[in-house]
């Protein structure tokens, strides 16, 4: 009985100091919030094309209110208001863009509209008549209703009208980053989108940049209000449920164990494990992948239409590229391996496996 105890005790340790690695792990990264900010010196922000547009003689406000807020003033029109999107936000979603502020004359720009990806180059220099632009991005908009800079894939930086106003959106979020200093033209051409005869505001609050009025206004009410936003809550809930464990074991209130009659062994179960152990002990990686690649390529053949013939490797990528418009290099990366001689070790073997169910998923 002390032995199982001990046992109990020593898997309760273990649980806590998993979950307490995960809380940590995933709490928010300011390096991602603050991404695409003025404020910030690193390759992805935008201080130094701030400084160069201050250095112009623009006069450029750093907003550090919701974007509810601009709409509140009391002359809110004539006005230019630049976000920068690092986190993968949908600048087309409703709940982003107030037309009737946007309708009444103002330009809204928009950086990181993420479009899907395209066939078009990662890396690609962008001209037009005054700039050649750097663009580090696949993404194009398909369309658009004036394209300002892009090529025969679509657009990267495109116009909407919108009433008196309009939207400037680009595919990607860092045209004018510290990454692009060096280069001139990325710097002046978004300076370019920008009209220094309207107000000019550069949205610092979805980067965590808040000014004295808007911190109070949103400071929490309570200390549990200000637990439940911070890694603190989830860590307390968990260790109060290791405790309630604990004790329940401790006290055993249900009375004594119960043995449970040993289940019936599956002799097939059995069979696929006792099978798994010899092969790995014989380290034949290479009748394991070549079993299960046969397995999952006549699966990926069905899916696709292709029947259960197998088709060579060739054949079977740029069929699956062309049906699903993804980069043919990510089913060839999985052959390859098919074809390459050696061991595989598990750890490689595992990787091998989840990307054929995640081509097949």
């Amino acid at each position: 009985m002390i032995l199982n105890k001990r046992k109990s005790w020593l898997w309760i340790g273990l649980i806590s100091i998993v979950l307490v690695l995960l809380t940590i792990f995933s709490a928010p990264n300011s390096s991602k919030l603050t991404a695409g900010s003025t404020y910030s010196k690193d390759p992805n922000g935008y201080g130094a094309w701030y400084e160069y547009i201050s250095q112009q003689g623009m006069k450029v406000e750093r907003w550090q209110k919701p974007f509810n807020e601009i709409t509140k003033l009391p002359e809110h029109e004539n006005i230019t208001y630049l976000q920068i999107l690092t986190k993968g936000l949908d600048a087309n979603k409703p709940w982003f863009i107030q037309s009737g502020w946007v309708a009444a004359g103002n330009r809204l720009v928009i950086l990181g509209g993420y479009e899907p990806v395209t066939e078009a180059p990662f890396v690609s220099e962008q001209s037009t008549t005054d700039f050649k632009v750097q663009i580090k991005t696949a993404r194009r908009k398909e369309d658009p209703d004036k394209s300002l800079l892009g090529d025969k894939f679509g657009a990267v930086v495109w116009q909407k009208k919108v009433g008196k106003g309009e939207i400037i959106y680009a595919a990607t979020p860092y045209i004018g980053a510290n990454a692009y200093q060096e280069i001139a033209d990325n710097f002046e051409f978004l300076a370019s989108l920008i009209d220094d005869s309207q107000e000019i505001y550069i949205d610092e609050y979805i980067h965590g940049y808040k000014d004295l009025a808007t911190r109070q206004q949103e400071k929490q009410a309570t200390l549990s209000d200000y637990l439940q936003k911070t890694i603190w809550f989830p860590f307390a809930i968990q260790v109060l449920a290791i405790t309630i464990v604990a004790l329940l074991l401790s006290w055993q209130r249900f009375g004594q164990k119960k043995l449970l009659k040993p289940k019936s062994v599956d002799n097939s179960q059995a069979y696929i494990e006792a099978l798994a152990g010899v092969l790995e002990k014989a380290e034949s990686s290479d009748f394991v992948i070549k079993t299960i690649g046969k397995d999952e390529q006549l699966k990926l053949q069905k899916r696709l239409g292709l029947g259960r013939k197998i088709l060579p490797t060739k054949t079977l990528v740029e069929k699956w590229s062309q049906q699903t418009k993804k980069p043919s290099n990510k089913l060839q990366e999985i052959f390859n391996l098919l074809s390459s001689p050696g061991k595989t070790n598990p750890k490689g073997l595992m990787k091998w496996i989840q990307n054929w169910q995640e081509i097949n998923s």
